[in-house]
């Protein structure tokens, strides 16, 4: 994988799969501007490609959830977990095709789907006591800042926007507002810098989360848990 030396700069107007559970894919209705509402629908099931090893930083606030009502065991809450040395895992091969949030009985969930035919990207998720964090390139405070009061910082080597590698431009959201879920209340595609995208994930509260990568089509997923 190699980095590649373009910057793309983003004005903002933005896993985890159950192996048994369907996807609450929650298609956004999506209109002529770059922002998004969502609305609950039907989904299909979806079946979890390996999932990785995160590795996670940063002391916990509270153990792992334990599993209740049949929803899964999630990870603490304020931890931040990564794949393994995932800044050198770049990938030239994938680049976005759109973005959407969905809601399911026990969790929320962010997906970011893509094209090509790369495997995994690296990712990391870093969690923030606060609506907004540091933008890369420019190291500012995003603004405006996301709906809610905490937010997940989620970066992913990978081109959210493939006309840096000669293919079609994104056509998703650049953001969805959900209006009412219990936990992820807003998510936005910040930018994308020398291959590795970042986008925020605005949440009510932090809460525990996981991370996980589902193929078929291939997508980045990160689910909140209510």
């Amino acid at each position: 994988m190699r980095r590649w030396p373009v910057a793309v700069a983003v004005t903002a107007a933005l896993v985890a799969g159950c192996s048994s559970s369907p996807e609450p894919d929650v298609s956004p209705s999506v209109s002529s501007t770059p922002t998004a509402s969502a609305s609950a629908v039907p989904s299909p099931t979806e079946t979890a490609s390996a999932t990785p090893s995160p590795s996670t930083s940063a002391s916990p606030s509270v153990a792992a959830t334990a599993a209740r009502d049949g929803c899964p065991a999630f990870d603490a809450t304020g931890a931040s977990a990564s794949s393994d040395d995932w800044t050198d895992d770049l990938s030239d091969r994938l680049w976005g095709v759109t973005m959407r949030v969905g809601t399911h009985e026990c969790y929320d969930r962010w997906v970011l789907e893509f094209k090509g035919r790369g495997g995994m990207p690296g990712w990391s998720v870093t969690p923030h006591e606060a609506s907004t964090f540091a933008v890369d390139g420019s190291g500012e405070d995003l603004s405006p800042a996301l709906a809610g009061s905490a937010s997940l910082e989620v970066r992913f080597g990978a081109w959210y926007d493939g006309t840096a590698l000669d293919r079609a431009a994104y056509d998703g959201p650049m953001r969805v507002i959900t209006g009412g879920f219990v936990a992820i209340q807003d998510a936005r595609i910040v930018g994308a810098l020398e291959g590795v995208s970042q986008v925020g994930i605005g949440l009510d509260e932090l809460r525990p989360y996981r991370v996980r990568w589902l193929e078929d089509p291939p997508r980045l997923v990160v689910d909140v848990a209510k």
